[in-house]
């Protein structure tokens, strides 16, 4: 307990953590909210003013127990603040077809337009242009102008924002609700004819010339690499992932090395513990401190801005300038209120921030490694020299991979099962890398020992990319599929924190507590697997101009689709696969035209699933000449099918996602003239119906 009270401001986290959550998941009144905050914040400085029942220890729990839910309001406040879309003055407010943004980033190629996020300035309502506020996702079509606009360039812009849709799958990413965490409510596609260019951006901005700044030290990393180390050395030392293949990026993922790829925390990090070591003789001068923590603050942040100013590396710069602060101030600091400092900074700044993955996965990993590295690291200390190295890389990848595998799985759906392994050697040649590329940089117009820098870094990127190839080809690298939900995740935290706690504190309650608490999280999978078992349906799902059916018995899936649908893996991901795993279907079998199972027969475009008689009425079904009456239950109808509902019944018809625009008016009013109910999936999303045994 005396420990819990030298962490006040990590205690404080907490409620500021479940008030922002809290108003993300649910609604409330703003006005009342307000005025709640603002009482308790009045009798808080009164308890404070007349020390009534303040001073009284065995009544401290009341003053507590108040700050707990000023802080929890002041979250719930702030939250409601910064919620996109609800201020005044937002473009979305401004009902109108003309407006001015400025691109808050240089556009990026996509296969067939430019996309960048934009920053709606002004509105035109009627005859005046309206100041506004708010980001936006704009898609510009491809032509060699618009390939040039980069940061802060200021464009006009004819055309409605659109609300951005829904997932129209089961489980399927929610890129809504991502770009909503991220402060962005519309998008909209322009045409070249439907927007000006207006000016460049004259005044200093340091985002602005941090994109320049990447794009020079981009310059020089072409120059000097190619192909695949190129790529690498580009996402590891600048955070820019043009150049990656997916080949690359899936490489790396089985290997567990993907976070090498992606600068954050293990980047900055890197930095800082090598500066720190090089610079550890101004820790004897007079002042040394202050003036060590200066350089490295300004080193790091100079970095941050060599990266352009990405979002996980200014969280990860944050969390370092207040650990160093805490340092240099040589006071009674401890490290777990210093990270909780950091993260109410940022969260003031911006609350959604605690949705995005990053800042989660960064902080889960920092509290990881503070608490347990060490305890894991004097359980064995080496005498080799090189053997000590290996241990203590070791323990860092263990404790921070004990924190973080539970939201892996959560978000990812997948565990690389040799990540120690891969760490030994990522992680150092990592750190030579980072700093072997940003002494390149540093030297890079002397020729002779700039070519030099960069053949030795070459050899190593080489090396990399030959050893995460090497363990990604390791039978079962990688263990994908994965489905927990977020009773589950929190119940595996729970498991791991007791058992770890019963193992260093040598406490037989932890690990009897811990063994309860995984019994009840093997009981949940126990339920799952027996309720898989029982399972029985079909989904139509919405995959845009394709067909794409599951037929689910149990743990049998029978799949019908498209064979670009079927070679496409991305958007078997994006689309499909995340339900599968969601309803544990880890196995699918491409059904032909003619197939049998126990409860699946297929014969032709007729398909029996257990008393449910489906037509896929396609362009290659050709109705019978006889005049009896063909009955089904569902009738599927793709892509240039001729309808002709003569002496056909059914209960309902389905019009999946490979149906044109054009098709479905036809479909409807063919429908309608009949009386038979239907389903387009392309405008109401995927179609599942649960069969009951």
């Amino acid at each position: 307990m005396n420990y819990w009270n030298k962490i006040p401001l990590f205690r404080l986290l907490i409620p500021l953590l479940f008030g922002i959550l809290t108003a993300i998941h649910s609604e409330f009144s703003k006005d009342i909210f307000f005025c709640t905050t603002l009482v308790l914040f009045i009798f808080i400085l009164g308890l404070i003013y007349f020390n009534r029942g303040v001073s009284i220890y065995k009544n401290r729990w009341i003053f507590g127990l108040l700050i707990y839910l000023f802080v929890f309001a002041v979250g719930v406040n702030l939250t409601q603040f910064h919620a996109p879309g609800k201020q005044k003055d937002h473009y979305t407010q401004v009902s109108s077809g003309f407006c001015i943004v400025v691109l808050n980033e240089d556009v990026v190629s996509k296969a067939k337009s430019y996309k960048c996020e934009v920053e709606v300035i002004a509105v035109k309502s009627e005859v005046r242009w309206i100041n506004t506020e708010g980001k936006a996702i704009l898609y510009l079509a491809k032509d060699s102008f618009s390939s040039t606009l980069m940061y802060a360039d200021k464009l006009a812009i004819k055309g409605s924002w659109k609300v951005i849709p829904v997932p129209t799958n089961p489980a399927q990413f929610d890129y809504k609700n991502y770009l909503f965490n991220n402060g962005i409510t519309a998008q909209q596609y322009v045409q070249q004819e439907n927007w000006d260019f207006i000016s460049s951006s004259e005044n200093f901005s340091i985002r602005k010339y941090a994109f320049l700044y990447q794009k020079k030290l981009l310059n020089i990393l072409t120059s000097n690499f190619e192909g695949e180390e190129l790529a690498v050395i580009s996402a590891l030392l600048l955070g820019y992932k043009d150049l990656l293949d997916r080949e690359t990026i899936m490489t790396y993922s089985s290997s567990g090395a993907m976070h090498i790829l992606a600068v954050s925390g293990l980047h900055v990090g890197i930095i800082f513990f090598v500066l720190n070591s090089l610079f550890f003789f101004l820790e004897k001068i007079k002042y040394g401190n202050y003036i060590k923590a200066i350089f490295l603050i300004v080193s790091l942040w100079a970095y941050a801005l060599l990266t352009g100013l990405s979002p996980s590396v200014l969280r990860a710069a944050t969390m370092f300038s207040f650990i160093i602060i805490g340092s240099a101030l040589k006071r009674e600091t401890n490290i777990y209120n210093t990270l909780a400092a950091s993260a109410f900074v940022l969260l003031m700044y911006d609350p959604f921030i605690i949705m995005q993955v990053g800042f989660q996965l960064s902080y889960a990993a920092v509290l990881g490694i503070v608490y347990l590295q060490p305890k894991l690291y004097n359980l064995f200390r080496p005498s080799n020299w090189l053997l000590d190295k290996i241990w203590a890389i070791t323990t860092v990848s263990i404790a921070a991979q004990l924190a973080t595998f539970p939201l892996g799985m959560y978000y990812f759906h997948q565990f690389p099962n040799y990540f120690l392994l891969s760490n030994l050697f990522v992680i150092p040649l990592a750190t030579f890398i980072i700093n072997g590329g940003i002494l390149l940089f540093m030297i890079s117009s002397i020729s002779g020992i700039s070519t030099f820098i960069a053949w030795t870094v070459n050899k190593l990127l080489i090396f990399l990319n030959l050893s995460v190839a090497w363990v990604k080809a390791l039978p079962y690298s990688l263990s994908v599929g994965i489905s927990i939900n977020t009773p589950e995740t929190l119940l595996i935290y729970s498991v791991v924190l007791l058992l770890i706690t019963a193992f260093i504190k040598k406490k037989a309650t932890h690990l009897q507590l811990g063994f309860f608490v995984f019994i009840l999280f093997m009981g949940f999978q126990v339920k799952e697997q027996y309720d898989t078992k029982q399972q029985s349906y079909f989904i139509v799902y919405d995959v845009p101009k394709q067909r794409a059916i599951d037929f689910v018995d149990g743990n049998n899936n029978y799949f019908l689709a498209t064979a670009d649908l079927r070679n496409n893996q991305n958007k078997m991901r994006f689309h499909i696969t995340h339900y599968r795993w969601e309803r544990r279907v880890q196995q699918s079998t491409l059904i032909p035209d003619f197939f049998q199972e126990d409860n699946y027969f297929r014969n032709g475009n007729c398909i029996q699933f257990f008393d449910q008689k489906i037509l896929l009425w396609d362009e290659y079904f050709i109705k019978s000449d006889n005049s009896s009456t063909m009955e089904f239950d569902y009738i599927i109808v793709s892509e240039k099918a001729k309808l002709d509902f003569t002496n056909i019944n059914c209960k309902q018809v389905i019009i999946d996602s490979s149906v044109s625009k054009y098709k479905w008016e036809q479909i409807k009013k063919e429908c309608l003239k009949w009386g038979i109910p239907f389903y387009n999936v392309n405008t109401e999303g995927a179609y599942l119906l649960e069969i009951k045994i």
